[in-house]
């Protein structure tokens, strides 16, 4: 995404990285798919975490910390990379927003990882936080915001179910990027791709939860996005 060096991103919920084998794989995973930045969520770690879990990915780690058992979201850079600078970071104190604003190639970048909760009323008074979050801290202009984000934008991201009808909470995001200037960049460049990020197989359900937000201005350097 930046000349001279393509960045690759991914993003992924993990259900909890405490189990040391657990964690391990998924390291090993995410190392062969070769991205420069990893965005995961529920990843469940505590400050004590960060010691051991860094010098088993062997690169640069950025936390917001959920318990043992709940939340937690981190920015993993991979170890190959070193053409970066952390110029700034933060958190909220939930466990589901990390924010580094970074220095590639003398390049400024805001990244921002987020888990939503799944509560509706919570929903709505997280992506009111979340905007006030990125507005105080975040390159708008050099964005991208992704995760899991707990609902669907769109009725084309949801296949069976309950049918699919906008949330306030959805209603929000929406606003939130017009505001920020933000697209869905998967559905930008995939206006009617039928993907998905989620499956209930009892309620023979799929939709596209998951999914990167980023900075209108910067469209045009995204030259592949897929699930």
């Amino acid at each position: 995404m930046f000349d001279p060096i393509t960045c690759k991103f991914l993003s992924l919920n993990v259900r909890g990285l405490k189990n040391k084998k657990k964690r391990r794989s998924i390291f090993t995973y995410l190392k062969d798919q070769k991205c420069h930045f990893y965005f995961l969520q529920e990843t469940y770690s505590e400050p004590k975490d960060e010691i051991v879990w860094k010098s088993e990915w062997a690169g640069e780690i950025l936390y917001s910390h959920g318990t043992n058992r709940k939340k937690g979201v981190c920015i993993l850079i991979s170890p190959q990379f070193n053409g970066f600078q952390i110029e700034y970071s933060c958190s909220d104190s939930e466990g589901r927003i990390i924010l580094a604003n970074l220095n590639i190639n003398s390049v400024q970048i805001s990244l921002c990882n987020i888990y939503a909760p799944n509560n509706l009323q919570v929903q709505n008074t997280f992506v009111k936080d979340l905007n006030q979050f990125l507005l105080s801290n975040a390159i708008v202009s050099r964005l991208i915001v992704g995760g899991d984000w707990n609902v669907a934008l769109y009725a084309i991201d949801k296949k069976g179910g309950i049918p699919w009808r906008p949330t306030t909470y959805r209603d929000y995001i929406i606003a939130m990027c017009e505001e920020l200037d933000l697209i869905d960049i998967l559905r930008k460049k995939k206006p009617n791709a039928k993907l998905f990020t989620y499956e209930s197989k009892p309620l023979r359900m799929k939709s596209r939860i998951d999914y990167f937000l980023i900075a209108n201005s910067m469209s045009h350097l995204v030259s592949h996005v897929n699930i």
